[in-house]
């Protein structure tokens, strides 16, 4: 691969962060860690979405490099997400804290397949 499609991935999972980061500015809002969610779901669905082009796309591999590892990457946060639970948990909302996890593991699958079912229904 060209050193290129390596800086394209930055960039990419630089975009990523940064639409990231402007969710989290609206965390203040909520009383449960609503943005940190959103950037989850939305990265599952867009490389559900990702995946699927690649099937029939001519460079399958810079594809989900870029796109996928790079900006879905750049989204989605695995270390928000556990600190978000151990907060919950810590500040006397167990229950928050499960379902959180179990909502975020739940949504993030069911994001990713409704991705792939989009691209494949466009």
């Amino acid at each position: 691969m060209s050193p290129l499609i390596y800086l394209a991935a930055a960039l990419a999972c630089g975009a990523g962060a940064v639409v990231r980061f402007g969710l989290s500015r609206m965390n203040g809002l909520w009383k449960l860690p609503w943005p940190t969610f959103g950037a989850n779901l939305l990265g599952c669905i867009a490389l559900g979405a990702i995946a699927h082009l690649a099937l029939t796309a001519a460079h399958p591999d810079e594809l989900l490099l870029i796109a996928g590892g790079g900006f879905a990457g750049g989204l989605t946060t695995f270390s928000s997400l556990a600190v978000d639970a151990v907060v919950l948990w810590r500040g006397g909302r167990p229950a928050y804290s499960i379902s959180y996890l179990a909502a975020t593991f739940v949504g993030g699958l069911l994001g990713a397949a409704f991705g792939w079912a989009l691209v494949g229904w466009l």
